[in-house]
Protein backbone atom coordinates (compact mmCIF):
# COMPACT_ATOMS: atom_id res chain seq x y z
CA UNK A 1 0.00 0.00 0.00
CA UNK A 2 1.13 3.42 -0.86
CA UNK A 3 0.29 5.83 1.98
CA UNK A 4 1.12 9.04 0.00
CA UNK A 5 -1.29 8.04 -3.27
CA UNK A 6 -3.54 5.43 -1.01
CA UNK A 7 -3.53 2.99 -4.03
CA UNK A 8 -2.78 -0.53 -3.84
CA UNK A 9 -1.00 -2.55 -6.68
CA UNK A 10 -3.06 -6.06 -7.48
CA UNK A 11 -2.07 -8.35 -9.58
CA UNK A 12 -5.79 -10.68 -10.87
CA UNK A 13 -7.01 -12.64 -13.51
CA UNK A 14 -10.08 -11.36 -15.46
CA UNK A 15 -11.74 -11.64 -18.87
CA UNK A 16 -10.68 -8.56 -21.25
CA UNK A 17 -12.66 -8.26 -24.01
CA UNK A 18 -11.64 -5.68 -26.86
CA UNK A 19 -8.22 -5.54 -24.78
CA UNK A 20 -9.96 -2.57 -22.90
CA UNK A 21 -7.87 -3.07 -19.67
CA UNK A 22 -3.77 -2.38 -19.90
CA UNK A 23 -0.54 -2.85 -17.66
CA UNK A 24 -0.36 -0.18 -15.37
CA UNK A 25 -3.80 0.71 -15.28
CA UNK A 26 -5.76 2.34 -12.75
CA UNK A 27 -9.25 0.83 -12.17
CA UNK A 28 -11.96 0.97 -9.03
CA UNK A 29 -12.63 -2.51 -8.24
CA UNK A 30 -16.00 -4.00 -5.75
CA UNK A 31 -15.15 -6.80 -3.85
CA UNK A 32 -18.80 -8.49 -2.77
CA UNK A 33 -18.60 -9.02 0.87
CA UNK A 34 -21.74 -11.47 2.53
CA UNK A 35 -22.31 -10.46 5.83
CA UNK A 36 -24.34 -12.59 8.52
CA UNK A 37 -28.08 -11.01 8.95
CA UNK A 38 -27.97 -8.70 11.78
CA UNK A 39 -29.70 -5.42 13.42
CA UNK A 40 -28.06 -2.33 12.05
CA UNK A 41 -28.40 1.38 12.81
CA UNK A 42 -26.68 3.92 10.69
CA UNK A 43 -23.83 5.31 12.34
CA UNK A 44 -25.16 8.92 13.41
CA UNK A 45 -27.58 7.29 15.63
CA UNK A 46 -24.81 5.55 17.78
CA UNK A 47 -23.14 8.54 20.68
CA UNK A 48 -19.54 6.86 21.28
CA UNK A 49 -17.87 8.26 24.58
CA UNK A 50 -15.43 5.87 24.87
CA UNK A 51 -16.32 4.57 28.21
CA UNK A 52 -20.02 3.48 26.57
CA UNK A 53 -21.65 3.36 23.37
CA UNK A 54 -25.51 4.51 23.68
CA UNK A 55 -28.95 5.07 21.28
CA UNK A 56 -31.73 7.29 21.80
CA UNK A 57 -34.65 5.23 21.85
CA UNK A 58 -38.11 6.47 21.40
CA UNK A 59 -40.48 5.82 24.46
CA UNK A 60 -43.38 7.27 23.56
CA UNK A 61 -44.44 10.03 20.47
CA UNK A 62 -41.23 12.98 21.17
CA UNK A 63 -39.79 11.62 24.30
CA UNK A 64 -36.63 9.44 23.86
CA UNK A 65 -34.39 7.50 26.54
CA UNK A 66 -30.61 6.85 26.22
CA UNK A 67 -29.79 3.02 26.10
CA UNK A 68 -26.28 1.95 26.26
CA UNK A 69 -25.63 -0.75 23.76
CA UNK A 70 -22.69 -3.21 22.39
CA UNK A 71 -21.73 -3.14 19.15
CA UNK A 72 -20.61 -5.24 16.41
CA UNK A 73 -19.23 -4.79 12.94
CA UNK A 74 -18.71 -1.53 11.36
CA UNK A 75 -19.23 -1.02 7.89
CA UNK A 76 -19.93 2.03 5.78
CA UNK A 77 -22.24 4.05 7.52
CA UNK A 78 -23.72 1.35 9.48
CA UNK A 79 -23.03 -0.46 13.00
CA UNK A 80 -24.15 -3.89 13.80
CA UNK A 81 -25.92 -3.74 17.35
CA UNK A 82 -25.32 -7.08 19.26
CA UNK A 83 -27.18 -6.35 22.64
CA UNK A 84 -29.09 -3.53 24.04
CA UNK A 85 -31.85 -2.82 21.16
CA UNK A 86 -34.62 -5.11 19.91
CA UNK A 87 -35.55 -5.52 16.11
CA UNK A 88 -38.73 -3.08 15.82
CA UNK A 89 -37.70 -0.35 18.45
CA UNK A 90 -37.70 3.40 17.25
CA UNK A 91 -34.55 5.38 17.51
CA UNK A 92 -33.39 8.86 16.72
CA UNK A 93 -30.86 9.22 13.84
CA UNK A 94 -30.04 12.78 13.89
CA UNK A 95 -29.74 15.33 16.65
CA UNK A 96 -28.12 12.56 19.14
CA UNK A 97 -25.78 15.16 20.45
CA UNK A 98 -28.33 17.57 21.60
CA UNK A 99 -30.67 15.00 22.77
CA UNK A 100 -27.15 13.74 24.65
CA UNK A 101 -26.58 17.09 26.53
CA UNK A 102 -29.83 17.55 27.17
CA UNK A 103 -30.17 14.07 29.15
CA UNK A 104 -27.18 14.98 30.74
CA UNK A 105 -28.29 17.83 32.12
CA UNK A 106 -31.78 16.33 33.24
CA UNK A 107 -29.85 13.60 35.46
CA UNK A 108 -27.42 15.66 36.96
CA UNK A 109 -30.95 18.34 38.30
CA UNK A 110 -32.41 14.72 39.17
CA UNK A 111 -29.25 13.77 41.18
CA UNK A 112 -28.54 16.92 43.22
CA UNK A 113 -32.40 17.13 43.92
CA UNK A 114 -33.46 20.17 41.98
CA UNK A 115 -37.34 20.07 41.63
CA UNK A 116 -38.68 19.62 38.26
CA UNK A 117 -40.66 22.35 36.97
CA UNK A 118 -43.86 22.33 34.81
CA UNK A 119 -46.02 25.51 33.80
CA UNK A 120 -49.13 26.03 34.58
CA UNK A 121 -51.64 25.68 31.51
CA UNK A 122 -54.27 28.24 32.59
CA UNK A 123 -51.81 31.29 34.09
CA UNK A 124 -48.48 30.17 33.26
CA UNK A 125 -46.99 30.21 35.96
CA UNK A 126 -44.16 27.80 36.82
CA UNK A 127 -44.62 24.88 39.37
CA UNK A 128 -43.03 22.07 41.51
CA UNK A 129 -44.38 19.00 39.46
CA UNK A 130 -44.14 17.07 42.87
CA UNK A 131 -45.80 19.82 44.72
CA UNK A 132 -48.90 19.94 42.50
CA UNK A 133 -49.11 15.79 42.90
CA UNK A 134 -48.83 15.99 46.30
CA UNK A 135 -51.08 18.60 46.68
CA UNK A 136 -54.02 17.48 44.64
CA UNK A 137 -53.31 20.08 42.03
CA UNK A 138 -53.06 17.59 38.76
CA UNK A 139 -55.40 16.58 36.32
CA UNK A 140 -55.86 13.75 33.75
CA UNK A 141 -56.29 14.87 29.94
CA UNK A 142 -56.48 12.72 27.12
CA UNK A 143 -53.64 10.72 28.80
CA UNK A 144 -51.62 13.35 30.22
CA UNK A 145 -51.31 14.55 33.52
CA UNK A 146 -51.36 18.86 33.80
CA UNK A 147 -49.88 20.32 37.01
CA UNK A 148 -51.65 23.65 38.57
CA UNK A 149 -50.50 26.14 40.99
CA UNK A 150 -54.17 26.51 42.78
CA UNK A 151 -57.29 24.99 43.22
CA UNK A 152 -58.57 28.01 41.32
CA UNK A 153 -56.60 27.24 38.14
CA UNK A 154 -57.29 23.21 38.85
CA UNK A 155 -61.06 24.40 38.81
CA UNK A 156 -60.95 26.64 35.66
CA UNK A 157 -59.36 23.69 33.47
CA UNK A 158 -61.16 21.03 34.76
CA UNK A 159 -65.09 22.96 33.94
CA UNK A 160 -64.14 24.64 31.13
CA UNK A 161 -64.29 22.28 28.28
CA UNK A 162 -63.62 24.39 25.40
CA UNK A 163 -60.00 25.82 27.25
CA UNK A 164 -59.20 22.55 28.59
CA UNK A 165 -59.34 20.93 24.65
CA UNK A 166 -57.17 23.97 23.25
CA UNK A 167 -54.73 23.85 26.26
CA UNK A 168 -54.37 19.63 25.52
CA UNK A 169 -53.87 20.57 21.63
CA UNK A 170 -51.27 22.95 22.18
CA UNK A 171 -49.57 20.85 24.67
CA UNK A 172 -49.58 17.87 22.88
CA UNK A 173 -47.45 19.54 20.33
CA UNK A 174 -44.99 19.98 23.35
CA UNK A 175 -42.16 17.20 23.71
CA UNK A 176 -39.99 16.07 27.10
CA UNK A 177 -36.91 15.86 25.14
CA UNK A 178 -36.83 17.57 21.36
CA UNK A 179 -33.80 18.21 19.14
CA UNK A 180 -34.09 21.12 17.22
CA UNK A 181 -35.96 20.07 13.28
CA UNK A 182 -37.70 16.80 13.99
CA UNK A 183 -35.76 13.65 15.05
CA UNK A 184 -35.98 10.88 12.39
CA UNK A 185 -37.23 7.68 14.21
Amino acid sequence: MDAASRTLKVRLEADNPGYVLRPDMFVDVELPVALRPALVVPAGALLDSGLRKTVFVERAEGVFEPREVETGWHFGDKVEIVSGLAAGERIVVSGTFLLDSESRMQSAAARSGAARRVTDPICGMRVDEDRSRSGGLTSQYEGRTFHFCSMDCKHRFDTDAARRAAIASRAGSERAIEPPGRPRP
